[in-house]
C-alpha cells in the first residue's frame, strides 16, 4: 500500500470541508465526484461506486463532526428540533446504505447524476427566494453581555407565546415561529435514505427547509443542519464500512486514502464554521446549483458516453 498516493486529498478535503460547513451543502455531494471522476482521470488507484459512497460519508462524519464543536460550543442549534429529525433520518440512511450494497454500480451512479439535478434546482430556487425575502431575525445585545452560565445543551431555546428563542454563548438571541416541522422531518428522512444510497441529500434537504419552511435564522439553521447531517451521515458511514469490511476484510477500506483526508475534514470543518454567515446566500446557492448541474452532466457523460475510462466497478 502506497501511504503517499492520495497526498491531495489534504488540501482537497480542507476546501471540501470548508465550504460544505459554511453552506450546509453536503461535502460528500462534492467528494463522491472527486473520487469517480477525478481519481481515473489523476491516474490515481480507482474507488469502486460502493467505495467511494462510503469513504465520502466517513470523511463527511469526520468533516461536520469538527463543525459540531464549533457550533455548540456557540451553543446554536435548536436541540429540541434537532432531536425530533434525526430519530427520523438515521434509520432512513441506514437503510439507504443497505440497499447501496445490493445495487447495480450504473444504477447508483445514475441515480447520483440525476439527484445533482434536482438538489441544483433546489438551489436556484433558494436563490431566488432569497433574493425576493431576504430572512434576517436576530437580536443583538446592545452591550457586551456577561458569560453565560453553564447550562443543559437542550436550555439554549425556549419557546414564549408560539415563538422560540435561541440564547447563543455570546448573549445574541435568535428568534423564530417555528411551524411545518412535521414536513421537515420527511423531507429530511427523504434526503437521508439518498445519502445512505449515493452518498448526498440530507444536508441538502434539511438546511433549505430550516430556513423556508420551520422560518429559522440562518446562522441557528446552519449550527441546527450541522447536528442532523453529522448523526445521518455517521449512521450511514458505519453501515457501509461494516459492509464493506464483512465482504472484503479490513483491506477493503481505502485507509491510504482515509489517512490523508480525515486531517484536512477536520481542518476545514473549523474554517467554514467561522466563515458561516460571511457570504450571500443568494449568490452561494447560485454557485453551487450551477456546479451541480456541472457535475450531474458530468457523471452522466463520464458513465455513458464515456463508461470505458470511467469504469470502476
Amino acid at each position: 500500500m502506497d501511504w503517499t498516493v492520495y497526498w491531495f486529498m489534504l488540501p482537497v478535503c480542507v476546501a471540501v470541508a470548508s465550504v460544505a460547513m459554511f453552506s450546509g451543502i453536503s461535502g460528500a455531494a462534492l467528494l463522491t465526484p472527486v473520487f469517480l471522476i477525478g481519481f481515473p482521470l489523476l491516474d490515481v488507484p480507482t474507488l469502486t461506486a460502493v467505495q467511494a459512497i462510503g469513504s465520502a460519508l466517513f470523511l463527511e462524519t469526520f468533516g461536520f463532526g469538527s463543525g459540531v464543536v464549533g457550533y455548540t460550543r456557540r451553543r446554536l442549534p435548536d436541540y429540541r428540533l434537532v432531536r425530533k429529525v434525526v430519530v427520523v433520518t438515521v434509520p432512513l440512511a441506514i437503510v439507504g446504505a443497505l440497499l447501496a450494497k445490493e445495487a447495480p454500480a450504473s444504477t447508483l451512479k445514475a441515480i447520483y447524476g440525476l439527484v445533482m439535478f434536482g438538489v441544483a434546482a433546489v438551489l436556484v430556487a433558494e436563490a431566488r427566494r432569497e433574493r425576493r425575502s431576504p430572512s434576517v431575525h436576530v437580536q443583538r445585545p446592545a452591550v457586551t453581555p456577561p458569560k453565560p452560565a453553564p447550562r443543559r445543551l437542550s436550555d439554549n431555546a425556549r419557546d414564549t407565546g408560539g415563538i422560540r428563542t435561541v440564547t447563543a454563548a455570546d448573549g445574541s438571541t435568535y428568534c423564530y415561529r417555528p411551524h411545518g416541522e412535521r414536513g421537515t422531518r420527511a423531507l429530511s428522512g427523504l434526503g437521508a435514505f439518498l445519502a445512505g444510497l449515493i452518498s448526498t441529500g440530507v444536508g441538502e434537504a434539511t438546511m433549505p427547509n430550516l430556513v423556508r419552511r420551520i422560518r429559522m435564522p440562518v446562522a441557528v439553521a446552519a449550527a441546527t443542519s450541522t447536528l442532523v447531517v453529522a448523526a445521518t451521515v455517521t449512521g450511514a458511514a458505519l453501515t457501509h464500512l461494516v459492509l464493506l469490511a464483512l465482504d472484503g476484510g479490513l483491506s477493503a477500506i481505502p485507509w491510504d486514502l482515509v489517512v490523508w483526508a480525515v486531517p484536512g475534514a477536520v481542518a476545514g470543518a473549523q474554517i467554514g464554521a467561522r466563515l458561516q454567515g460571511r457570504f450571500d446566500e443568494a449568490r452561494t446557492n447560485l454557485f453551487f446549483g450551477a456546479l451541480f448541474t456541472a457535475v450531474g452532466a458530468a457523471f452522466l457523460l463520464s458513465f455513458t458516453v464515456f463508461a470505458s475510462t470511467f469504469s470502476t466497478g
